[in-house]
């Protein structure tokens, strides 16, 4: 169990009050998905939700590394997950399965390797100083600074992917992408239920309109690019140019739009989202601002923040760390079980949802000493490392998320840049913490920049 120095606890989803009925349960996945996680899930390795459709939530990590790890290839990813993702991306590869899923990952993966992100660092950084810039237009003005980190996180993410050329795509994304993930949890309850598609339910046209422009605007993005020749000058030309390993096959069209748009839109809010909660937590925490300024200045002098800093950043590492498991932005993930099996006595049975909670798991308390309070000390270099299988803020096994490494590297430039250049004061209200595809704060996290 790793120890927690002095700090202060943050928001948090306080558990469901025994096991959930369920129209608790119902009400949960509209209302805040985490909600429905009961006391237990927090103190053993698994809670059974019984229900209209079993739910085993498993906390535990030694259970979790059968699911993702070990035994990986018997559970597949949930298709209540797949069904809620694919009416916005379609066949990627976040919600394809088996070998479907396996070219898709063999294709992409070289666009990711370590100097491929490395070069990139200076994208980071330039949109991490033109954030700061607009700050210093407005010094001392209330912000929602979730809003901020989109719009920083979007600079960085379209002018990797798609080079900074898809004003189309930009503005489908920024138009619909706040109001259908407000209504997503309606469509996983949706599907939960197994209702038929066609039913009315809130947000449903808004959703569709959605999907509909980032789908189109994005194949016409492709077919552009196809037609004047796929040059490799970010990652949408890579993507067009990329091979399957084994077969030499490469992506159709169709295929590559879904790939970008879930790239566009994963990659863009989680990054978002684990910066505008760490902002947060370090407003809430005066000391870790003034360690993170006297390491960037001691390690990058008066120069930009760039990707060569990296590894020596290590207390800005240590708190995005914390921050993502405190927050980690891709709360939940899903398996199914297809026959009734038994991991470390436990019991599943065929049809069963297998709800895998990061957020649950970060918080264990067999896994993490005070688990509720911000303690960025957990990840200094002479701490002991987490229990395996009980830190998952990217996944884990082969289904860990492709972007890591890019996250990380974006998320450590952005925030020591930011920390740097100005101060951050919370402002009322409290943000509070909810569980949607991503966890989000409900009514954005607001707060006073003063640049230094």
């Amino acid at each position: 169990m790793m120890p927690a120095g002095p700090g202060f606890i943050p928001p948090f989803i306080p558990p469901s009050p025994g096991i959930p009925g369920p129209l608790r349960v119902i009400s949960g996945l509209v209302r805040n998905n985490l909600s429905i996680l009961p006391e237990a899930a927090y103190h053993e390795p698994a809670v059974v939700i019984p229900g209209l459709q079993r739910i085993v939530v498993v906390t535990g990590p030694e259970l979790t590394g059968e699911f993702l790890q070990k035994q990986g290839d018997r559970f597949p990813k949930g298709r209540l997950q797949n069904e809620a993702l694919m009416p916005l991306f379609g066949n990627a590869m976040i919600s394809s399965e088996g070998a479907d899923w396996r070219w898709q990952r063999q294709a992409a993966a070289p666009l990711f390797r370590h100097q491929d992100m490395m070069d990139y660092g200076p994208i980071m950084t330039a949109s991490a100083e033109a954030m700061v810039r607009l700050w210093r237009e407005a010094p001392g003005q209330p912000r929602l600074i979730n809003r901020d980190m989109m719009r920083a996180a979007f600079a960085v993410i379209s002018n990797t992917m798609l080079a900074g050329g898809a004003s189309d795509v930009i503005a489908a994304i920024e138009k619909g992408h706040g109001e259908y993930f407000k209504y997503v949890n309606w469509w996983l309850a949706n599907r939960y239920l197994g209702l038929p598609a066609w039913l009315p339910r809130p947000g449903k046209a808004a959703m569709h309109r959605h999907e509909d422009n980032l789908r189109q605007s994005v194949r016409a993005l492709v077919r552009e690019k196809r037609a004047r020749g796929a040059h490799q000058d970010d990652l949408l030309g890579k993507l067009l140019a990329a091979k399957d390993p084994e077969t030499g096959r490469g992506m159709d069209d169709e295929r590559i739009a879904n790939n970008i748009a879930t790239f566009l839109v994963a990659g863009y809010d989680t990054t978002a989202l684990s910066l505008s909660w760490a902002l947060y937590l370090i407003a809430k925490s005066p000391d870790w601002a003034r360690r993170i300024r006297e390491e960037v200045n001691e390690v990058c002098g008066a120069g930009p923040v760039g990707s060569a800093h990296y590894e020596a950043l290590t207390t800005t590492r240590m708190v995005l760390s914390e921050a993502l498991r405190l927050f980690p932005t891709a709360p939940i993930i899903l398996r199914d079980v297809l026959e009734d099996t038994e991991l470390q006595e436990v019991r599943f049975k065929a049809g069963d949802i297998v709800m895998l909670p990061i957020y649950a798991m970060h918080r264990h308390r067999q896994s993490w000493e005070n688990p509720d309070t911000f303690d960025p000390s957990r990840f200094a270099l002479d701490s002991p490392k987490p229990v395996r299988h009980s830190y998952l803020p990217f996944g884990a096994g082969k289904r860990i998320c492709i972007g890591a490494a890019f996250a990380m590297l974006e998320g450590v430039i952005m925030l020591a840049t930011f920390v740097r250049a100005a101060d951050f004061e919370p402002l009322s209200p409290e943000p509070e913490p909810m569980g949607q595809l991503f966890l989000t704060a409900r009514a954005g996290i607001r707060m006073r920049v003063s640049p230094i």
